[in-house]
């Protein structure tokens, strides 16, 4: 999992962007890890999907979550998971951001 931050001010940003959004400079630089922290602020259920890869996983819980770095993401969440909760996010099989 990667996460862009800026060079010259220090703050992480998600979406990924030419510039940073903070201080607009250029110096944007791409940080990985395997894992990153943050809290859940909000999460619901979901019963149906007009997204035929998604109808055998149903119903899916997602959620988003707020990094520690600063940025928010939506997710897919796993587990007993409700808002308020901390989790550890990261890229799963199918690409897809999954906090647990």
């Amino acid at each position: 999992m990667r996460l862009q931050r800026c060079a010259a001010c220090g703050a992480a940003q998600y979406p990924p962007r030419e510039v940073c959004g903070v201080c607009l400079s250029y110096e944007v630089r791409w940080e990985g890890a395997d894992s990153l922290p943050g809290r859940v602020l909000a999460c619901t259920r979901l019963h149906h999907s007009n997204e035929a890869g998604f109808r055998g996983r149903l119903p899916l819980v997602v959620g988003l979550v707020k990094f520690d770095a600063g940025p928010v993401a939506v997710c897919f969440i796993t587990g007993a998971v409700v808002s308020g909760d901390r989790v550890q996010v990261r890229m799963g099989a199918d690409g897809l951001l999954e906090a647990i």
